[in-house]
């Protein structure tokens, strides 16, 4: 009886671990199957960014997930259609501004449409300048979603849960941020409140100063003038 038994647990045990094996198997055969980022751009028609995209990979996002102590960080790329690689001013783009195009969370039009307003600032990995909303869907006509005036004509073009790519019509422009919001530019706002402080401290000496002549001219009335004069002058 007690061989019958140990020859039962014993099966299921080889069962189970034959299973385990083929399940790890499967796993490892669907992950390693799994298309490159680069290749689902160039299936999709963006040949160029395609090209660029292990080099923003290794140059841009694996030093921000360091910097981040965070691996589970999502990523979110705006990638431009091969049209604004041909034009003459980003015929190869440099990796500050491809800072400007990813976003260090996820970035999709269900976060835009729930907690997004128009005129807000996006964080983006290039250091104080961030995107700026310039237009949003609306549910009474089929409107589209901009940043920078520039409008995500393909959402979700590449989303694997931890780098999402949309399409873009054109390359971000850093001055438009700069240009017409510039409160989100993080040097001008301490430039501002630098200012804002020597400005009060110039207004504290120059109170300071008008106290002390102000003591001064007192002194020199009652030293100088009689008493009834100098209660006739207090008192005007």
């Amino acid at each position: 009886m007690a061989s019958i038994k140990f020859s039962i647990c014993f099966l299921l045990l080889v069962f189970s671990s034959s299973l385990l094996f083929v399940i790890s198997t499967s796993q490892a055969v669907e992950q390693t199957h799994q298309p490159k980022p680069s290749a689902v751009l160039s299936d999709k028609g963006y040949h160029a960014m395609s090209l660029t995209l292990d080099t923003i990979l290794e140059a841009v996002i694996m030093p921000a997930i360091q910097s981040l102590n965070h691996t589970n960080t999502t990523f979110t790329l705006f990638c431009p259609r091969d049209q604004a690689f041909f034009n003459s001013k980003y015929p190869q783009p440099p990796l500050t501004l491809l800072k400007y195009h990813i976003v260090p969370f996820k970035f999709d039009r269900d976060t835009i449409e729930a907690y997004v307003g128009h005129g807000s600032n996006v964080r983006t990995l290039l250091p104080g300048h961030p995107l700026v909303v310039t237009s949003l869907p609306t549910r009474t006509s089929a409107s589209y979603v901009s940043i920078n005036r520039v409008k995500i004509t393909e959402w979700n073009v590449y989303n694997n849960g931890r780098l999402i790519v949309h399409g873009v019509e054109d390359f971000f422009d850093p001055a438009f941020q700069t240009l017409l919001y510039p409160q989100y530019d993080v040097t001008v706002v301490t430039k501002v409140l630098s200012r804002g402080f020597s400005w009060h401290r110039e207004v504290i000496a120059y109170w300071f100063l008008l106290q002390a002549l102000a003591a001064t001219v007192l002194i020199l009335v009652y030293t100088f003038c009689d008493k009834d004069d100098v209660q006739y002058i207090v008192a005007s």
